[in-house]
């Protein structure tokens, strides 16, 4: 989903960049694609880049907290640590998380 942001970014002025032939053509046909001027384009791609470079970042930092996880609760496993909780006890831990996600996803808007 992308969201439009109702201030105008400040610019920072131009970003001269030489590119490879091969390189122009290619953006050239995709701006075409999307029926953007080049420039534009440019842009357009370098923002899609980076925020799914920034995604991946996010994504692994939370990957890496999750193996985390899993190794302690397999370490206290181990240790002989196995409590067991009710449907109800695990459904209300459920519903929390759920509610604190859909309050950071509103606030996030």
């Amino acid at each position: 989903m992308i969201v439009k942001s109702t201030t105008r970014p400040k610019r920072l002025g131009p970003l001269s960049v030489q590119v490879p032939t091969t390189l122009r053509r290619r953006l050239e046909t995709q701006a075409g694609r999307r029926r953007l001027k080049l420039a534009t384009a440019a842009r357009v791609f370098l923002d899609e880049h980076v925020t799914e470079l920034e995604d991946a970042a996010e994504l692994s930092a939370a990957e890496e907290w999750q193996r985390a996880q899993a190794w302690a609760t397999w370490e206290k496993i181990k240790a002989g640590d196995t409590r067991w909780v009710t449907d109800a006890e695990l459904e209300a831990v459920f519903a929390k998380a759920r509610r604190k996600s859909l309050r950071r996803s509103k606030r996030s808007r």
